[in-house]
């Protein structure tokens, strides 16, 4: 299928063939007819995806900080990698759509397949001739709208709720600045609602559009004077509230809004806009100021836009969806007019050129994408290169897939393979058909798939490389397992103990290799510090103190599908303590709470002990990782990967790295040679098996208060 994307590193826009995407137990897989652009967002996305470097960095000195912090950390090849993850590659175009249902996932029994639904969100309601969307994003189209008016839906909908949060009630005075397709929705729903409705823009013909769009009085920025704003209003205390809907790299919008309002008046910024806000302007008027958050309740909820849960209605009642719903309402019932708010229609063949209009000075408002009628093929693996990779003469290769190709597969797992021209690398697989072919293309795989199952059936596959979200582990690892393919998976090995219990299983039936990626014991200091500790003539004391930092809310990890902090990073630890002494773990005891500070005391078989200090909630500028280890006649101290210091009965020797080396690189060449060779795993199954037991028996202590034992 064909999707519309922008190649960041040339800034240009680009039609590209894509893997069809799959359906989900919550999702539909719907077929585009058509597409609106929002011209504030995607231009706003052009000139930043056209812009240098040093633009970006002048705009964002915090990245530049972030930059900064990791080159000192991991050196300038790893920094590179991550700035050109940010910076580069292709990003999907899109968020407002319309089409017909092709296949509803098992969970939805209210849509069916040929229902005209109108399609919302980023990522999901892309300009792409097939979108696959979580149910909470998907509203039923009226019988009486067509798809050309459905496919403003979400554009409605974002004007729908800045007007929700003005409060602007039945026969107020309300300003509208910004006079674009926004604005001239909002100054429609403005009218629907019995409100009078004063339209501004700079732009004279945008001005005159609003008339027809229903203002009561529409004016250009010069026609309202700067002495006294509320004079040319028609009413004596100024506007009741002012919704910004312009797109604006200046603080202009706001500073006129609040010359418009009336004292403790309504200012709602739903427009792209600088939010500087005047302040002796709204301190003497006592001004209320409010940013929209798009679309409505449960927009960057992962639990409501990803998973498709909804929120009750007695307690949210015009959630994304419901806003969706009413804006197609009115337009049914007549109450929007949407024909005269479109400039431009394109075939979705001719679909680049709009950006071109779009990056122009040219007059425009709704620009539309028109699809073709017959219907695409759902292909869900798409082939990029016909013949496979040269292979040096008389060498051993394997085939090898990739599933997930999310920032840590990109940026550290991909290049790890670099130097490994042994691995026949077949095909990349994740949701994403975009994220697929653009990591097949960039990291040279033979094809793209947005299927695990169309990938892991692929003849001449020997191996597969899991770097998914981690609820998706336990059940990928099964199913690669029973595939007959040898498993790499990135930590966590599974969330779950039944998941474990059925890896366990799966693993004894297939007889294949499985590692996780408990990297940090290929590292060049566990290679020296275990051989070192090896020679010792006691228990070994270890203290492991892990500035981990806090958590975005919106960072996919905190959710709590995933697993938690615990399962899916502090395995890290406990792993590489358990290496470094050659004892495996038999009980741990846990006091914090699982989202925030937690202290873990683990008992080995050896005698050894550990204590690990895992902080979430502090912001200093620490070094992630120390470590220091204490056994008769010998200490060790590591410091984050780059400076270990050995006191080895009396002689100190200092061991610094030139960069941070957590053993990526290692582990995954372990992992491939080991396939290659038929030799037997790097790591055994029964360590991973019982690292993991001790992460879950963590949680477990924590709900206890008491210490908890395990084994395999």
């Amino acid at each position: 299928m064909r999707q519309l994307v922008q190649n960041r590193d040339s800034g240009e826009v680009e039609l590209v063939e894509v893997p069809a995407p799959v359906c989900g137990p919550r999702q539909v897989l719907v077929r585009t007819l058509a597409s609106a652009v929002s011209a504030g967002t995607e231009r706003h996305m052009m000139k930043l995806g056209r812009q240098s470097m040093l633009r970006t960095a002048l705009e964002r000195p915090d990245l530049v900080e972030r930059v900064v912090s990791k080159f000192q950390r991991e050196g300038l090849a790893a920094t590179v990698r991550a700035v050109r993850e940010k910076t580069g590659g292709t990003v999907a175009l899109g968020y407002s759509s319309c089409g017909r249902v092709v296949e509803a996932g098992v969970e939805i029994d209210d849509l069916r397949p040929g229902d005209l639904v109108a399609c919302a969100g980023q990522d999901f309601a892309c300009h792409a001739e097939l979108v696959a969307l979580p149910r909470t994003l998907v509203a039923r189209v009226p019988e009486g709208v067509e798809a050309e008016q459905a496919a403003f839906a979400t554009l409605g909908a974002i004007a729908l709720e800045g007007v929700r949060l003005s409060r602007a009630a039945l026969g107020e005075t309300v300003a509208v600045v910004g006079l674009g397709l926004l604005g001239q929705l909002t100054v429609q729903l403005l009218a629907a609602a019995g409100c009078r409705v004063v339209a501004i823009d700079l732009d004279p013909a945008r001005v005159d559009l609003s008339r027809e769009s229903g203002a009561t009085l529409a004016l250009t920025n010069d026609q309202v004077p700067d002495a006294d704003p509320a004079s040319v209003l028609g009413v004596p205390h100024g506007a009741d509230a002012v919704l910004i809907t312009a797109d604006s790299s200046s603080a202009e919008p706001v500073e006129l809004a609040a010359r418009l309002a009336r004292e403790r008046g309504r200012v709602v910024a739903v427009g792209l806009i600088k939010t500087e806000l005047p302040r002796h302007e709204f301190f003497r008027k006592e001004l209320e100021f409010v940013v929209s958050r798009s679309t409505g309740p449960g927009r960057y909820d992962p639990v409501f836009e990803t998973e498709g849960r909804d929120y009750p209605y007695a307690y949210v009642r015009w959630t994304q969806t419901r806003n969706l719903e009413a804006f197609l309402d009115l337009v049914d019932r007549g109450r929007l007019r949407l024909a005269h708010l479109i400039s431009h229609r394109f075939p979705f063949a001719q679909a680049p050129a709009a950006y071109d209009l779009l990056l122009s000075d040219a007059p425009r408002m709704g620009i539309v994408f028109h699809y073709p009628e017959t219907a695409p093929a759902v292909e869900r693996r798409l082939t990029l290169v016909s013949a496979p990779a040269a292979v040096p003469a008389g060498a051993a290769w394997i085939g090898l897939g990739l599933i997930g190709a999310g920032s840590f597969a990109r940026t550290v797992l991909l290049p790890a393979l670099d130097g490994y021209p042994q691995a026949r690398r077949l095909a990349v697989a994740c949701s994403s058909g975009v994220r697929a072919h653009d990591a097949a293309r960039k990291f040279g795989f033979e094809a793209a798939s947005t299927s695990s199952q169309e990938l892991l059936g692929l003849d001449g596959l020997d191996a597969v490389v899991i770097a998914t979200p981690h609820s998706s582990h336990g059940p990928l690892v099964v199913e690669a397992l029973a595939a007959g393919r040898h498993v790499f998976v990135e930590k966590p090995l599974c969330i779950r103990p039944e998941e474990l219990d059925a890896i366990v299983e799966a693993h004894q039936r297939a007889g294949r290799i499985l590692m996780a990626g408990f990297n940090r014991r290929f590292s060049p200091f566990a290679r020296e510090a275990r051989e070192r500790l090896a020679a010792r003539s006691g228990p070994a004391s270890f203290l492991y103190r892990v500035n981990a930092g806090p958590l975005p809310a919106d960072h996919w990890l905190a959710r709590p599908a995933e697993g938690g902090r615990i399962v899916g990073e502090v395995c890290h630890f406990v792993d590489l303590v358990s290496y470094l002494a050659g004892s495996p773990p038999t009980q741990v005891f846990a006091s914090g709470a699982p989202d925030r500070d937690v202290q873990i005391q683990l008992s080995l078989a050896d005698g050894s002990s550990a204590v690990i200090h895992y902080v979430t909630t502090n912001r200093a500028r620490l070094s992630k990782e120390r470590l220091e280890i204490f056994a008769p006649d010998l200490a060790i101290e590591l410091d984050d990967f780059l400076r270990a210091v050995f006191h080895d009965r009396g002689r100190r020797t200092t061991r610094r790295y030139t960069r941070q080396d957590k053993g990526h690189r290692a582990e995954l060449a372990a992992f491939l040679d080991a396939v290659r060779s038929g030799g037997p795993s790097p790591t055994d199954l029964d360590s991973l098996v019982l690292t993991t037991r001790a992460t879950f028996a963590a949680l477990r202590s924590l709900g206890a208060g008491q210490p908890c034992a395990f084994s395999t």
